[in-house]
């Protein structure tokens, strides 16, 4: 974003002298009319080419987000009536579609977004990289000469162009990055779900930044004077600093490489993304209005850092949690609480001990296992049961100290609650809920089935026909004989018919793997794949409240469960029936339940049962 006339920096060391909000405007053209019309028209003028490129980039992604602002208040406030309508179910059964659709790449362990975030990316990409914004404006550099007797300017006019593009980019950076954000409380999207946003927009913005800069190289290489340019012009170099971190940035968020070094990509992330706007501040040296947009990104960031601090410190307050290894060998933290929340949803918790190292200085996301209730009339305060799987970083830290000094006490803030179920997805709203989860995801599943337990024991008997189906797959026997117990806890509280609940734990460990599925005669497995020849344990046979309650669950010592079979033998119902399907576990499976999703969808467009897939991933 080069002025077409450089200046040398004088005074401040980075900044142009004296230093402004806004440069000029101010254009002497010294060519004939006729090359003065031609640079200055609407796709090549430097000195509106904020106005064209950057703000039509903000108009876009404003227009997406105003989009699914509508689509959002349409599904919260429209009349029931509406929503019951036939072709409100049918457009529903297509966006859940597009929601649901995903593609796998099992060469290199690969499950794409889904089908409507693969053809957003690619409006996007179409707008600010294909024919809109990028190639399609002519010339891709002036036709100066050599010798500098016509000379149009020193900025290409593709390089122009990107550079603005890439700068307009900036705020939605920032926004779709936030934890509490003005994008999650106009579209309803939770902050997590934005994360591919926030990570592909950074990528746009980096392919920008490149062609931005690659033909001021080619351009003072043809002109013989780019070591002249380095030597004497302050912005070369400014760029390049900007540049650098940013690649870093771009190149350490790759989910290959973030999900391995993540704990060193977290440490050393908001001082690689600080240098990057420093010398970005410094690069754009106040041309035109390009300090514009580094306030909006400010003003957006500082609302969301206020927020999150108002609501942490000023809301929340301090906690004390208590920390202990369960057997199987899970982390459970207790955090006593007035707090409410919806299942499903998580905190950022930050743990206020030295011993923990540099950890104590950042926050940590962690699912709620448990359900809220009101102090007032219960008498006692929630508690909030996080269980997690120790890994690396500040799990393996309270794993550590938790085997040293059992069920120890520490004081926490919490950041949040976020995400979650929304409520037009309680299961309330449903007739079938169908709860799928692996391994530590197990934790995610608890508070959904308690829900749901708590819900249709309400019910019952008006509603007969409602019941709940839980499919649990896991390696380790241990955690199975944990999810078995937790399931049973939860089931001993509610008073619900054994006709309401179905519960399937498979035991995937070596050495059940061989072993062919199926369950116990009796036993409701939406799986239906039944043999005589597997091992099976029942459940329930103790602290259920009847004998009734015997066949509620099993656990079955075999291969994992078939997901597709499962997911359409629930959804084929008949068409007046609500399936709702809530998923959490590795990509894998998050894959086989959304694609099985959608293609319920498609009978939904022929008049079958209405389905609503939510799903949480390990990430």
């Amino acid at each position: 974003m080069m002025s077409m006339d450089e200046h040398s920096s004088g005074g401040l060391p980075w900044l142009d002298m004296p230093v402004m909000f806004h440069s000029s405007r101010a254009d002497t053209c010294k060519m004939t009319p006729e090359q003065c019309a031609y640079r200055s028209g609407y796709w090549r003028y430097w000195y509106e080419a904020d106005h064209v490129y950057s703000l039509n980039t903000i108009y876009f992604l404003c227009a997406t987000t105003g989009f699914f602002t509508i689509i959002h208040f349409l599904s919260k406030y429209a009349p029931i009536r509406a929503k019951r309508s036939r072709i409100w179910r049918k457009t529903t059964a297509v966006g859940r579609y597009l929601a649901y659709k995903g593609y796998q790449l099992p060469a290199i362990r690969y499950c794409s977004p889904s089908l409507g975030v693969i053809l957003l990316g690619i409006i996007g990409t179409v707008f600010c990289v294909d024919i809109a914004m990028t190639l399609g404006p002519k010339p891709y550099y002036w036709p100066n000469t050599k010798d500098g007797t016509i000379s149009y300017g020193n900025s290409p006019p593709i390089a122009t162009r990107t550079g603005w593009m890439a700068l307009a980019l900036l705020p939605f950076v920032l926004a779709l990055g936030a934890k509490a954000n003005l994008i999650s409380a106009l579209t309803g999207v939770p902050h997590e779900k934005l994360q591919v946003y926030h990570h592909w927009t950074s990528y746009a913005m980096f392919v920008l930044a490149l062609i931005h800069t690659f033909p001021f190289i080619v351009f003072n290489i043809w002109r013989g004077q780019m070591v002249t340019k380095w030597d004497t012009s302050l912005v070369y170099w400014t760029g390049v600093a900007t540049l650098i971190p940013q690649a870093y940035l771009t190149f350490m968020s790759l989910p290959s490489i973030r999900n391995r070094y993540y704990e060193f990509f977290k440490a050393t992330h908001f001082l690689v993304a600080l240098l990057f706007l420093l010398f970005f501040f410094f690069h754009c040296d106040f041309r035109l209005t390009s300090w514009d947009y580094f306030v909006a990104a400010g003003a957006i960031y500082l609302f969301s850092l206020c927020a999150a601090w108002i609501r942490t410190h000023l809301i929340n307050g301090r906690h004390t949690a208590t920390v202990d290894i369960l057997p199987c060998g899970f982390i459970r933290i207790r955090i006593p609480t007035v707090m409410s929340w919806r299942p499903g949803q998580h905190v950022f918790i930050r743990f206020l001990s030295p011993q923990l190292g540099l950890h104590c200085l950042t926050a940590h996301p962690f699912t709620i296992c448990s359900l809220s209730h009101d102090p007032d009339k219960v008498g006692r305060a929630s508690e909030m049961v996080f269980y997690v799987k120790p890994h690396h970083g500040i799990t393996a830290r309270l794993a550590t100290k938790a085997a040293q000094t059992p069920a120890f006490s520490q004081t926490v803030l919490l950041e949040g609650p976020y995400g979650g179920i929304s409520g037009t997805a309680s299961p309330a709203e449903f007739d079938t809920v169908l709860v799928i989860t692996g391994g530590s995801g197990g934790g995610f599943s608890l508070a959904i089935v308690e829900e749901a337990l708590r819900i249709y024991g309400d019910m019952q008997p008006d509603h007969q026909e409602c019941n709940i189906q839980v499919v649990f797959a896991t390696r380790d026997n241990k955690i199975a004989s944990w999810y078995r117990e937790e399931i049973e806890d939860r089931v001993s509280v509610y008073d619900v018919d054994a006709r309401t609940l179905s519960v399937s734990i498979h035991d995937t460990s070596p050495e059940h793997a061989q072993l062919p599925m199926s369950a116990a005669s009796g036993a409701k497995d939406p799986s239906n794949e039944i043999t005589d020849e597997v091992e099976v344990e029942p459940a329930f046979s103790e602290k259920g409240s009847n004998a009734d309650q015997q066949h509620l669950s099993t656990v079955l010592h075999g291969p994992r469960p078939n997901l597709p079979q499962i997911v359409n033998a629930a959804t084929s119902a008949g068409s007046n029936r609500r399936i709702a399907i809530f998923a959490c576990g590795p990509a894998s499976m998050l894959h086989d339940v959304r694609n099985a999703a959608a293609e319920a969808q498609k009978r939904a467009l022929r008049g079958g049962a209405e389905v609503y897939l939510h799903t949480e991933s390990f990430s």
